[in-house]
């Protein structure tokens, strides 16, 4: 049984991937939180200050994570627009089983 691509629903896809309401800005929005919860250098005592560098050092990994989440989304969406674009140039039936 031959079925059609449909183009148009990867590039919507694609679309919603990289909406600036979508999935990114879910992420966009816990950085920012993450990053109103660092501690300052004297949030805590002298005997505070080892705790204080460990939670702000998870915070950093929390926010690259986040930030690299963006990326990858982002890149996601390109590789859908591109995998339509290929869609569309392709004049082979395909089959799916």
């Amino acid at each position: 049984m031959a079925n059609t691509v449909d183009v148009g629903a990867i590039r919507d896809a694609s679309k919603k991937l990289a909406a600036e309401d979508g999935p990114k800005a879910f992420l966009r929005n816990a950085k920012e939180k993450l990053d109103e919860v660092k501690l300052s250098s004297l949030s805590m005592t002298i005997l505070g200050i080892g705790a204080v560098g460990r939670h702000n050092a998870v915070i950093d990994e929390h926010v690259d994570n986040l930030s690299k989440g963006v990326e990858h989304l982002q890149k996601a969406a390109d590789n859908l627009q591109q995998t339509a674009s290929n869609w569309e140039k392709s004049d082979q039936p395909w089959v799916v089983k």
